[in-house]
């Protein structure tokens, strides 16, 4: 079976990718819009992304005054992420209609009406608890689907998912993560 998973490719400063001569923009490759410039508005999203937490850090930059501070690193020490601020990268891209062809493929149950939140609400966020609920959900619609998950490395960046069966694949992959590490933790949007 061949892969449909496929890495973003970097998009040039005119926000077009260029064109057959190398230097004309190409009007048949869609703009691709900054992550800062993303929407969750249901009427014009066209895509649906998965981010990954990448880190995590308190920003020291700015003065913050004693009495402030100790509180926050009160509230840091028991657990709170009060002052954290989370840095998420895009990890899992695809266009809604291939987004709701794979709720299609989950069938009715709780993994996806959990997925489904993405429509009905513009994004969910998937924690560690949530992986029971969806790597059997995942795994047998890739069952259905005839595709078996075989990772072939670590993938670098954003992967954007052109069929459900890539981006169940992607998808369980991202929920290994979740699982596997300790402070790791997802968030899916629909965006512009």
């Amino acid at each position: 079976m061949s892969v449909t998973v496929r890495p973003r490719m970097p998009v040039p400063a005119a926000g077009r990718a260029a064109g057959a001569d190398g230097k004309t923009p190409s009007s048949a490759v869609p703009l691709v819009r900054p992550t800062a410039a993303h929407t969750t508005d249901g009427r014009t999203a066209r895509e649906v992304v998965f981010y990954r937490l990448g880190k995590k850090f308190v920003d020291h930059e700015r003065s913050i005054p004693e009495d402030v501070r100790s509180v926050l690193y009160y509230t840091l020490a028991i657990g709170h992420h009060t002052g954290v601020i989370d840095c998420l990268e895009p990890r899992l891209a695809t266009s809604r209609a291939v987004f709701v062809d794979v709720l299609g493929a989950l069938g009715a149950g709780a993994a996806r009406e959990k997925l489904a939140g993405i429509e009905r609400f513009g994004e969910i966020e998937l924690k560690k608890e949530h992986v029971p609920l969806l790597k059997p959900a995942v795994l047998a619609a890739l069952e259905a689907c005839g595709s078996v998950p075989e990772r072939t490395g670590d993938p670098e960046g954003l992967v954007t998912a052109v069929d459900v069966p890539s981006w169940l694949e992607e998808f369980l992959f991202l929920l290994d993560e979740v699982q596997c590490e300790p402070a790791v933790y997802a968030m899916g949007r629909r965006v512009s």
